[in-house]
Parts: structure tokens; sequence; C-alpha cells
């Protein structure tokens, strides 16, 4: 069975930074070789170029948390890599412009069969970028801990901390973009948040390098759809307890050019399908039943559960991506549980940050 690499650090900003380069830089290096092929194949960027782009969002990072550009500063330190190779890992959103297609849920106790919070994700990608993922544990006190799936390298993703807050990340696709943060950086403010609140203003008190939807939940039972542009949002509530959301705008107060519609004809498929094999359930959900959600082969291979890699692009069907991970966590137990791979064939790895689940066993130390 293989799992994930699992890393822990601690200590200040520039600290947990070398560390992270350090442990992983292995892993940090496939990323860069995979998105210099990346950047190059489908956006016709040059690694020069991203590097040139990446540069112009060091300010703006710095201006969103000083914190976070130290921890970038250290992971380039660690892993011996230029700094410029590593904002291009953080930038590369920005750069390819909505690139991964995702689909992701939530359902709060109201909807679930034992009360709790359930958040939950499949990440579709390219599939080359499998072996630079890792998981990754920090503890940065006086902020919440955080235990968070992510690409070697970058900063924030998809996970959750101490606080029982956790997020999920659907990119969206926006005519009109403006020079912000990097999302992947939000994604780090939002696990830094002690409360959804907090989470949401971190998302509001900046402009946003480019659209995207974050689902963000806490262990209290709170769950909100947050869809973004760089200089405008929504927030989106459940309905009947649950919560999904894939790759287009669903506001219907947000005046946006929707692009992502158009490079993932698929999106309206998967929200369909999650809806509706949430809402047709005779009881309250479980995990198992989120499991069987997120391994769904409707609409195949660009189904929720999605081989798109395995067949050729065509005339109406843009992008092709697979599951890179499947990842459903638990915030009421501050727990996760995750996949290598299509969650169709790939058995789920369990982690906490109760130090109780055995975590130890899976460390890099």
């Amino acid at each position: 069975m293989k799992e994930f690499p699992y890393i822990r650090v601690h200590g200040s900003p520039h600290e947990r930074g070398k560390r992270i380069g350090e442990k992983a830089s292995n892993y940090i290096i496939h990323n860069i070789e995979t998105y210099k092929k990346i950047f190059l194949e489908m956006g016709n960027v040059s690694w020069s170029e991203a590097r040139k782009f990446a540069e112009q969002y060091i300010q703006s990072i710095a201006e969103y948390d000083q914190e976070i550009l130290d921890e970038i500063i250290g992971i380039s330190k660690g892993s011996g890599q230029h700094l410029l190779d590593i904002m291009a890992l953080n930038t590369r959103s920005e750069i390819l412009l909505n690139s991964d297609g995702c689909t992701s849920m939530a359902v709060v106790p109201k909807g679930a069969k034992k009360r709790e919070t359930l958040l939950a994700q499949n990440w579709d990608w390219n599939p080359e970028i499998n072996p630079g993922v890792i998981l990754l544990e920090i503890d940065q006190a006086p902020r919440p801990n955080i235990l968070m799936a992510t690409e070697a390298g970058i900063v924030g993703k998809i996970g959750l901390n101490g606080e029982g807050v956790g997020v999920c990340l659907n990119l969206l696709g926006a005519k009109h973009h403006t020079r912000g943060v990097p999302i992947h950086v939000i994604l780090r403010g939002i696990l830094n948040s002690r409360s959804v609140s907090q989470a949401i203003g971190q998302i509001a008190r900046a402009e946003r390098g480019t659209a995207a939807n974050f689902l963000i939940a806490d262990g209290e039972g709170s769950a909100f759809n947050v869809e973004s542009t760089g200089a405008d949002f929504d927030v989106l509530f459940p309905e009947e307890g649950i919560l999904c959301h894939t790759n287009h705008f669903t506001s219907n107060r947000m005046n946006v050019v929707d692009t992502g519609r158009v490079k993932f004809p698929d999106t309206y498929l998967r929200l369909c399908r999650s809806r509706e094999l949430l809402n047709d359930r005779t009881e309250k959900v479980n995990t198992e039943d989120i499991k069987h959600i997120l391994a769904d082969h409707h609409g195949y291979p660009d189904s929720i559960c999605r081989h798109g890699n395995t067949v050729p692009t065509d005339l109406g069907r843009i992008a092709a991506s697979n599951t890179v991970f499947s990842i459903v966590m638990n915030l009421s137990s501050k727990s996760l549980e995750i996949t290598y791979g299509e969650p169709c064939s790939a058995e789920y790895v369990s982690y906490s940050l109760d130090e109780r689940c055995g975590n130890k066993e899976k460390t890099i130390s």
C-alpha cells in the first residue's frame, strides 16, 4: 500500500521552513522538475518566465503575512533551491490560471450519522505530481498546529488545524485577474485561523491572485463555500446539512465571466452527481458513505473519481486529470484519511493531530 511521506516540523517560521526544505528536498526537486514540464506543455511558459512572474508576488505575500514568507525563505534555504524556484511552486495556480479540477463536499452534524463535521475532497491534477505530495504537520505555536496534504515546497493546501478548522479547494475560472495574494498562501492563512470567521477574513482581507472556491468548515458544525475572484467573493451555506462544490461559480450575486465552465465542462455533472448521491440517502451520512461517493465513476473518465489521462482530450473535452488523492476529514476528531491515487483502487490511511493515534510512527525525523 502506497502512502505519502509524513513530515513533522516545529520552531520559528524560518526554522520550520528550513526543516521542511531539508526533510522534503527530494520531493521539492521533483515538483520543480515536474512543473518545468507542466508549465511549458500547458501554458507555453518557460521556467525562467515562471520565476520572473513569481518574483512579483513576494511583496504581496510579505504584506499578507510575513511569517508565511519567512517559511518560504526557509524552505529555499533548507532544500538548497533558489527562492524564485520555491516561489514558482507557490504561485503555480496563478502561472497556469485555474489548472486543476476537483470535487469537494461537507456534511455538518445535521446531516451526519454521528453528528460530526465531515469535510472531503478529491484533488484532481496531473498524476506526475503524485511523488511530490507530502503530508505535513506543523507545530507553529502560538498559531494553531496544522495537518495538511500539500505539494512539497508549497506552504498551504488541503487540511485541518488544531482548532478544528479545515479547508478544501476548488479552482474556478474568471476572465479578469488581479495581481494579488497567491491562493496557496491564502489556504495557509485559512489553516492559521482559530475560527471559520477568521478563516473567511483571511480570504476577504486581500486581493487574490486567481479565482477559487474555499470550502471551509469546523468541528463545531459550521460549513461555508466562499466563491472568490481577485476582488470579490460570496459566501454560500449548507442545504439540508450538506455542501458540495466543483469548478464553476454557483453564486447568483457575483458578476463574473466564468471561464471554468468552459475549461471543465464536466464540472456540472460532478456537482449534480455528488449532490444527488448525498441527498438520495435514506440515512444520515458517515465517512464510508463519503468514500463511496468519492469513488463514483458516473461519467467516466471525467467522473468524481477521475481517470482523465486514460483517454485523450478531444473536441468538447479540454482538461484531463486524474485524482491524485482523496481526503476525508473529521473536524470533530481532528483527523483525516487519505489515499495515494484514485479512491476506487487505493486504500485510505488514517492520520490525526491527536498523538494517541500514532502519528509518530509515520514521522520523518
